[in-house]
């Protein structure tokens, strides 16, 4: 049979037993930074027995300082009276500590507030989130490189569409109108055949010049940005039957080209979702043009929505939608907030920072 504890027993560790089973600094010291108790990493560390510490002033202990450490935690907890963590790089030794500070709600004889007080080495962590920070300003920058490949290949497919095929179709309209004129009168059949060739052709000829502007509206590198939205409005909104104002404040210029593009494919998908989903009747879309920043809104008066829950379910064009601007936001380091709320209509605003480069036509 296993033996009972002895009742009673954790009575007999003591505070030094609990504070040696850490592998890092933890001291007990008062608020005026006398260290009370110390842990074997500390005497470790120093290459003193406890002993010699106990009672002594903290900081010319551990930092030689006859004033409290710039940093140290324990000014802001006395006078916050609650816990205070810092992380703090320790320029001599090139290393990155987490110093804190944790009131223990206990008193010493001469009514002074006790601290635990911990110092860990978290530089392994930091150089750690350091290599995620430039692995992830990688990603940002290769997918960056990837989105203008996709936008050159559509600029290519949507020039070749333009060049060649629409050119071929609009010459085949061509024939077939000659064709028809040349005919006598009485060969109806064959006119009426024609006249169907033709319409097939229109329309054949329409949908190309919409799956050309789908993907790269040519307005865009001609006249900029606003000009692009306006008849981006006029396809997507009023088509639609939804009113549509776009504003603009400050001095408009052309950006940098794949600033535009991205801002203009946000807008686009943000005008897509209040066509599918929103059930709005007005927008509006302003773009305010600042010496150092530009900021886009678009804003609807339609039914709105649960926008964690749609993120967070990750299905469906409109989660797909709003995940494809945030992550196009990111590739122009802007800054992206979706406002929204059921019965509240829906505002998306992206603040994107200017670089000092010359804008491209």
């Amino acid at each position: 049979m296993v033996k009972p504890r002895e009742p009673g027993l954790i009575h007999k560790i003591s505070i030094r037993d609990i504070l040696d089973a850490f592998p890092f600094y933890v001291m007990l010291i008062d608020e005026k930074h006398n260290i009370l108790e110390a842990n074997m990493a500390v005497s470790m560390e120093l290459k003193v027995d406890r002993q010699e510490i106990i009672g002594r002033y903290c900081p010319h202990i551990i930092h030689g300082m006859n004033t409290p450490y710039p940093g140290c935690p324990l000014e802001e907890a006395v006078e916050k009276g609650q816990a205070v963590e810092r992380e703090l790089f320790n320029n001599e030794t090139g290393q990155w500590l987490m110093s804190a500070a944790y009131p223990t709600g206990v008193r010493t004889k001469d009514n002074l507030q006790i601290y635990v007080h911990m110092v860990t080495d978290i530089t392994a962590r930091k150089k750690a989130q350091e290599q995620l920070k430039v692995t992830l300003e990688q990603l940002r920058l290769t997918s960056a490189h990837l989105e203008s490949v996709r936008e050159e290949e559509k600029r290519e497919i949507a020039r070749n569409l333009h060049d060649e095929t629409s050119q071929q179709l609009a010459s085949l309209y061509a024939h077939i109108e000659a064709a028809v004129e040349s005919l006598n009168k009485d060969e109806k059949k064959t006119v009426a055949l024609l006249r169907k060739a033709q319409t097939m052709a229109t329309t054949v000829l329409d949908e190309i010049h919409n799956l050309i502007y789908e993907l790269r509206p040519s307005i865009i590198d001609e006249l900029g940005l606003v000009p692009a939205i306006n008849y981006l409005a006029e396809r997507h909104l009023k088509v639609a039957g939804i009113a549509v104002s776009i504003k603009t404040s400050g001095k408009v210029h052309r950006l940098p080209p794949s600033l535009e593009i991205a801002l203009f494919r946000i807008i686009q998908e943000s005008l897509n979702n209040i066509v599918r989903h929103a059930r709005a009747t007005r927008a509006i879309i302003s773009l305010s043009f600042k010496k150092d920043v530009i900021i886009v809104r678009v804003k609807d008066n339609g039914v709105g929505f649960d926008v964690d829950k749609v993120l967070k379910s990750r299905e469906g064009t409109r989660a797909f939608g709003l995940l494809g601007v945030r992550e196009r936001a990111n590739l122009v380091n802007g800054t992206l907030s979706i406002n929204s709320s059921p019965g509240k209509g829906t505002e998306v605003v992206m603040e994107v920072p200017l670089r000092m480069e010359k804008a491209g036509g």
